[in-house]
This record gives structure tokens, sequence and C-alpha cells, in this order.
């Protein structure tokens, strides 16, 4: 008799732990998939670690032009991005060129365009005007706008697009090695793909 009333108690106690068991999984199950982000498992092998630490600070912080706006003082994401430009190698630009955030993407590509030995540039240029899954935001003084990665490298920093800033006499895209055929090909393509950011 004790043996089936114990029995019993387990089964009882089984009972009631397993929904309640259950509704803590599906609700941290939830909780996770709300907030998660790509980047809590990005493969940071390779990468130098204070490279490291200042795209984890750069990341939230978008795209610079270090033109002063109302602060009366250069923001200092732009000297970040020059930073990480300068001192992460080639091979660590062409990794975070899948980091899982526009703003990230947009400094390595940048980067790898800046390189005078990479080679590939129009090519790499080309990917980034397909590049639209994350935008990024740009501030240039007090104006702020979204834009695709593309649009960034073609208007600001290639400044072949219709909407750049007037360009050096030559036209910046030169200035990085780009031939006027592959400029040519490049706005082509940027004209194809790109569109208005929603």
């Amino acid at each position: 008799m004790r043996k089936n009333n114990s029995n019993i108690n387990k089964t009882n106690l089984f009972t009631l732990i397993l929904p309640l068991l259950t509704i803590v999984v599906i609700g941290s199950l939830f909780a996770v998939s709300l907030y998660f982000e790509k980047s809590w498992i990005y493969h940071w092998h390779g990468i130098q670690s204070d490279i490291k630490d200042s795209i984890k600070i750069a990341k939230n912080e978008g795209i610079s032009s270090g033109v002063i706006g109302y602060g009366a003082r250069k923001p200092a994401q732009f000297d970040r991005r020059h930073w990480i430009m300068k001192n992460a190698s080639e091979s660590e630009l062409l990794k975070l060129t899948k980091y899982p955030n526009g703003t990230i993407k947009a400094i390595a590509y940048e980067g790898l365009i800046r390189k005078q030995d990479f080679k590939n540039k129009t090519e790499l240029i080309l990917k980034a005007i397909n590049d639209q899954e994350y935008p990024i935001h740009y501030q240039s003084g007090c104006i702020g706008q979204e834009m695709y990665i593309g649009q960034y490298l073609v208007d600001f920093v290639l400044l072949i697009g219709e909407n750049s800033p007037p360009p050096p006499p030559k036209g910046s895209a030169y200035k990085f090695g780009i031939s006027k055929k592959d400029t040519e090909r490049i706005i082509v393509e940027y004209k194809k793909t790109t569109t208005p950011f929603q």
C-alpha cells in the first residue's frame, strides 16, 4: 500500500512540475528570440582584441563624416572608424565584411578600398552595393540619414554618385586606383540595384 502511495505522489509531482518546466523553457526561448543578435555568435578568431573592442563600441554609433554639428566638436566615431581602418589588417577587414551590422560592414569595405595594396576593389564594391541586409546611419554635422552600405561607399567615399558632394578634380575613385571603365561599371550596377532606403 505504501509503495502505491509513493508512486502516486511521484506521478502527481511529475504532472505538476512538467507544465511549469515547459512554461519556463518556452518563456526563456521566447525571451532570447526577442533580443537575440547575430553578433552574439560571430566568430572572432583572427581579429585582434583591440580591434574587437573598438568594433563593439562602433557598431552602435553609425558613420560620421567628421563635420562638426551643434555639439561643436568632432564625433569620436569619426576617429574610431579611421583607427579601425588603419590598424585592422586586410584579412581582418575581409572577415569584418561578414559581421552582422551595417556600420561595421561599411567600415570594413571602406578600409579595404583605402588600402593601397588591396586587389579586386571593383568586385568588392559591387559586392557592397548588393549588401542590403543591414542599413547604416550616416551623420554629417547636424544632418543624419539612413542608407545602405553601397550608397555610402558610392556617394561619400568614392564620390561618383549623383548625390555625392563635389569630387576632387579627377574624382575620388581614381585616388583609390579604380579605372574609369570600372568606375562606370560601378555606377551602372549601383543604379540597377540600389533603391532608396525604406
